[in-house]
């Protein structure tokens, strides 16, 4: 018999565990600091804060589709954008990745660190009051670069001096020792800001106070307008118009691969003076250059935002004599939100699984205008509780053997309905039994009351139902067949 042993890695992320949101990087010598997302503050002289969160979908599915762990994923990039001496921080907060990565290069830490981790979060505990302060000083240099209002740094030295002397008093070593001391009682006491800052450091993400987030500003970004000489309402002329224009910004992108567009803004002008900007967001980041010189995945995004301004658009001018769709003349669209991968990381990022196509699924995501959906199937005989959500590509293992539910389901319809439609048949129609089912027994419920017998149903035209009669007699409609 063969044994299996499964060693835990205390530095990577535990089972269960969300995405981190951010992550704080301390580097000298920054090439590219839109590496992992659009969403980045500049703390310090080399202390940059990112927003994962805004790229998760994307990360994530790279990761699933190489296999790795989140270090292994990372790694390369940070290396490739923020140099060998990097040492980045991630976490569900930016407050608590500042301390951590405090003491990180308080200890010369190097590399990845994963607060959400086993040896992250055993790690933080230990903190002591040094760290917690000397983080502090940051904070109080970007309250007062950003003239926070309320905020006055001399009122804050002062109440971090009493505060001193009252843990010294008390006698607390450090400050997970008093981490579930009553925030409200501090912010009356020691202030409003060390309140907040107390919040952040034990509350994390459920904290309600927000963390003072300033973007760093990008470098101009490709935007192009155009002036169109007669008005324009049909949506093949549009197009072909954006489509020209997405040209356009891939000019202005110097046909640089690299570079991959998370939102745009598409600001239209009616021919009423009315100006109305709407957002082309990709749930994943999106290469222009790949896509020409036809677009599909930008225009998918237009035609969808723009059937909705024209709806909502209708909806409100009812009682005007406007055309039934609004004439535009003239437009401007700017990339607002990008993301560059290196070529490096295109590479690493090329092979894909032998199960399941990440690119493919990712490329068809961006085109749609709601998010795919993925579903593991239940051990209930009942429709509408044979099956559950479940995560994209997740490897979850199933608790039990699928294959007879499996096989019920190769009758069912595609289509379901929310609930079950009392119907009453009328004329001649072909009825096919299909199965009987029940709930389960032992739940307590009288078994016969729970007895389905499902047919397929077909009317005179050919159209199929899928339908149940119940123990009592009566017919509920519960699909249809394509």
């Amino acid at each position: 018999m063969n044994a299996t042993t499964k060693i835990i890695d205390l530095g990577e992320l535990r089972a269960g565990d969300a995405f981190p949101s951010h992550v704080a990087i301390h580097a000298t010598g920054v090439t590219n600091p839109y590496a992992l997302s659009p969403e980045v503050m500049r703390w310090s002289e080399t202390i940059y804060l990112v927003r994962v969160d805004s790229c998760s979908r994307f990360w994530q599915a790279q990761k699933k589709k190489l296999r790795c762990t989140l270090g292994e994923l990372f790694d390369p990039i940070l290396r490739y954008h923020f140099g060998d001496d990097h040492v980045a921080v991630f976490g569900n907060h930016p407050w608590q990745c500042l301390l951590y990565l405090n003491y990180q290069l308080r200890h010369q830490g190097k590399g990845i660190h994963l607060l959400q981790s086993r040896l992250g979060q055993n790690l933080y505990r230990t903190l002591d009051w040094e760290c917690w302060f000397a983080t502090q000083q940051g904070l109080a240099a970007q309250l007062c670069k950003l003239g926070v209002k309320g905020f006055n740094p001399d009122n804050f030295t002062a109440r971090q001096a009493q505060f001193r002397r009252f843990i010294e008093r008390v006698g607390i070593a450090a400050p997970r020792a008093m981490s579930g001391a009553d925030a409200n009682a501090i912010t009356r006491r020691f202030g409003a800001w060390l309140g907040r800052i107390w919040r952040w450091s034990f509350n994390g993400e459920e904290c309600s106070d927000r963390f003072p987030w300033v973007r760093l500003a990008p470098s101009a970004l490709p935007r192009v307008r155009r002036e169109l000489e007669y008005p324009v309402n049909d949506w093949s002329f549009i197009e072909a118009l954006l489509r020209e224009d997405f040209a356009r910004l891939c000019e202005q992108f110097r046909r640089d691969d690299c570079e991959h567009v998370n939102r745009m803004l598409w600001e239209i002008s009616l021919f009423n003076d009315q100006t109305v900007t709407v957002d082309l967001s990709f749930r994943h980041p999106y290469s222009l250059h790949r896509d020409m010189p036809e677009f599909t995945t930008a225009l998918y995004q237009a035609r969808y935002v723009y059937d909705d301004l024209v709806a909502r658009l209708q909806a409100r001018d009812t009682d005007l004599d406007l055309p039934e769709n609004m004439p535009l003349v003239a437009w401007r669209v700017e990339v607002c939100e990008r993301i560059s991968l290196a070529p490096e990381l295109r590479d690493l990022f090329a092979a894909v699984s032998e199960q399941i196509d990440y690119a493919q699924i990712m490329a068809l995501q961006n085109k749609l205008p709601i998010a795919f959906e993925s579903y593991r199937p239940c051990a209930c005989f009942y429709p509408e509780q044979s099956f559950r959500s479940a995560p994209i590509g997740s490897s979850e293992p199933e608790s039990f053997d699928n294959l007879q539910w499996c096989q019920s389901a190769a009758a069912k319809p595609l289509f379901y309905y929310p609930e079950a439609i009392r119907f009453e048949p009328t004329g001649p129609m072909q009825r096919v039994f299909l199965e009987r089912n029940a709930q389960p027994w032992w739940l307590g419920e009288d078994a016969l009351q729970s007895i389905r017998d499902y047919f397929l149903l077909r009317d005179p035209r050919g159209r199929a139902s899928w339908v149940f009669r119940d123990s009592e007699g009566a017919w509920f409609k519960h699909g249809e067949y394509c």
